[in-house]
């Protein structure tokens, strides 16, 4: 028999972020080399990370974990600092205005959300990467990364959902 909701701990939960996000900054900084020596994009998996994290346990994700996260990318990735800082922090910030927060059972809502929530978030790294170099940054890269992360994250999205459903009960 489960323990109600208010007797059980926060400590599981609480890791379980912790480690996702670390195991989501070292992707992002750790990308794949193809055999020209070229790099293969990494998807934003900071972003679905904390995605998924704000829809299950809102009250986990906070503006500050949001930001240092942000700051966290910037540095193992070499980025302008503050970039994804910002770009995370108002891309949730505006997908937050929403009055109601969907389940983890409406899966077209939260990837039609995420689609929102990336675009916002592409754009404004885009726009602040360009302010940081004081001239226009090519798009192409961040673009690429954008469409990578709306390809892969249905399938983080499903397994989430699935995850969702063994461990409620009804």
């Amino acid at each position: 028999m489960r323990t109600p909701l208010e007797r059980q701990s926060t400590w599981p939960v609480l890791t379980a972020i912790g480690l996702t996000l670390v195991l989501s900054l070292l992707a992002v900084a750790a990308p794949l080399r193809l055999p020209e020596g070229q790099s293969f994009p990494a998807p934003f998996f900071p972003l679905i990370a904390l995605f998924i994290w704000s829809v299950r346990h809102p009250r986990f994700v906070p503006p500050w974990l949001i930001f240092i996260t942000g700051i966290l990318q910037d540095l193992l990735t070499g980025g302008p600092l503050g970039m994804w800082a910002i770009a995370y922090l108002l891309a949730f910030a505006i997908a937050r205005l929403r009055s109601t927060e969907p389940s983890s059972r409406e899966f077209v809502l939260l990837v039609a959300r995420f689609s929102v929530m990336t675009a916002i978030a592409t754009l404004i790294a885009w726009i602040a990467g360009s302010l940081s170099i004081g001239q226009p940054a090519d798009p192409a890269s961040l673009v690429t990364e954008g469409v990578i992360t709306l390809i892969v994250f249905p399938a983080f999205c499903w397994l989430f959902a699935r995850r969702r459903e063994r461990t409620t009960f009804s």
